[in-house]
């Protein structure tokens, strides 16, 4: 029943990955289908898109609202959307750009960042019954609160970084850790003569 934070992981996938190429985000539109149109429960999702774009430095140009009792059961809705931004064409960051020897530097997520919600539901509510409501001791706050606190958007903090190191190319890469983790999306950075080492 919460609805408000949603949007926000929308705009957030989509615009970080527009990041990793370097780009800034320009505008996001989104696209709420549902079985029955619920105007409180709209308005609330797309005050999270509303949220998202803000922190993006983006704007919500538009989006479209679809009722399909046919298609979605009770309750039950799509949400998507997606962002589009600009780089200059010499500024793309590409596998090209890294060398052996550059750093590697990690940035802290929030949580799961709208990744691997099934697995999460399993090993914490299935195998492991912790209840959504209580807090777990380990997290110091109920599961609910730590699985949907906000996907964290990026653009603030790497394109003030891009921006001091306009003259010189002083960040050559970047992956979004997504669903398939580390493993999946770091390589997707490096050239072939390149290999991850990373320091926990």
């Amino acid at each position: 029943g919460r609805f408000a934070t949603i949007g926000i992981d929308l705009v957030a996938m989509s615009v970080n990955d527009l990041l990793c190429c370097g780009a800034e985000p320009l505008f996001f539109l989104d696209y709420v289908a549902l079985h029955k149109l619920a105007p409180a429960k709209v308005a609330e999702i797309i005050s999270g898109i509303v949220v998202g774009c803000e922190q993006a430095g983006c704007a919500l140009l538009g989006g479209e609202t679809a009722e399909m009792p046919d298609l979605y059961r009770k309750k039950h809705f799509d949400l998507a959307g997606f962002a589009v931004g600009v780089v200059e064409r010499r500024r793309m960051m590409t596998a090209a750009n890294v060398q052996p020897g550059d750093c590697l530097i990690g940035l802290s997520s929030s949580g799961l960042h709208s990744n691997g919600y099934a697995l999460a539901r399993k090993l914490l509510l299935e195998d492991a019954g912790h209840p959504l409501m209580e807090p777990v001791r380990a997290l110091g706050e109920p599961l609910i609160d730590a699985l949907l606190r906000p996907t964290r958007i990026y653009v603030a903090a790497v394109l003030d970084v891009l921006h001091c190191y306009r003259q010189r190319l002083m960040v050559t890469g970047m992956a979004h850790i997504t669903g398939s983790g580390l493993p999946g999306n770091v390589p997707r950075m490096l050239p072939d003569n390149c290999d991850a080492v990373i320091r926990r």
